[in-house]
């Protein structure tokens, strides 16, 4: 197979026109006159056009070039500005209100019974229950503000329709929506019996995270 080939016959026909010297010398002037036909006059003054004319390409073993991989962040959600802004979690109006919640709270009592196995708990394995109880889901539960830096927050109760990292959003039995920060904040709740205090600064996480999450458990939960 032929990598190259003479120049066409209507370029010997058309040297003059093309700016070529001779005929006979059509196939030694020919990129020189290309060059000079094409490439601007400042690019000429440089001495451009005799670089290009001895520069040479390997076209037995062209080397392909890898396609450049643009690294894009993939965004894995919207932005807590994003969310702000579109009201995701505003609790509307018409939703404000206590009985609305209770069968979800009826469902969490179920919940945490199955969680803390509520009817094995004893003195022997009361850490394990503490442990436990740390990375339980509290959507549902009714807490009691029992200490606040704030004194309007304390003797607030009802049932947490969302947590954060640092607040429990509640609704009182008065329809009235409250966001309680954690910080400075002890929060007791009652099941099977026991009650168990909650240390809000020792509890500053997401829900989501407390899963897989170490706590200390000395300070963060009484029973």
């Amino acid at each position: 197979m032929a990598l190259y080939r003479d120049l066409p016959t209507h370029v010997f026909e058309n040297a003059a026109a093309i700016g070529l010297k001779s005929k006979s010398a059509v196939e030694n002037d020919f990129v020189s006159a290309f060059l000079q036909r094409h490439l601007p006059a400042n690019r000429l003054r440089k001495g451009e056009d005799k670089e290009l004319k001895y520069k040479t390409q390997n076209l037995d073993k062209v080397k392909k070039k890898k396609p450049e991989v643009i690294n894009k962040k993939r965004r894995k959600g919207l932005t807590s500005r994003e969310r702000k802004k579109l009201k995701l979690f505003d609790i509307k109006k018409e939703h404000q209100s206590y009985e609305k919640y209770i069968p979800m709270h009826k469902i969490w009592r179920d919940y945490i019974h199955d969680v803390l196995n509520i009817k094995s708990v004893n003195k022997d394995n009361i850490h394990a229950a503490q442990e436990r109880l740390l990375k339980a889901d509290f959507h549902g539960s009714c807490l009691t503000v029992q200490r606040s830096k704030c004194p309007s927050y304390v003797g607030v109760n009802g049932i947490v329709l969302q947590e954060t990292r640092n607040t429990f959003k509640i609704i009182t039995q008065e329809d009235q929506v409250k966001c309680i920060p954690k910080i400075n904040s002890v929060f007791v709740f009652e099941i099977g019996g026991y009650v168990f205090t909650l240390h809000g600064n020792q509890f500053c996480v997401r829900s989501a995270e407390r899963c897989t999450r170490k706590f200390k458990l000395k300070g963060t939960i009484e029973i």
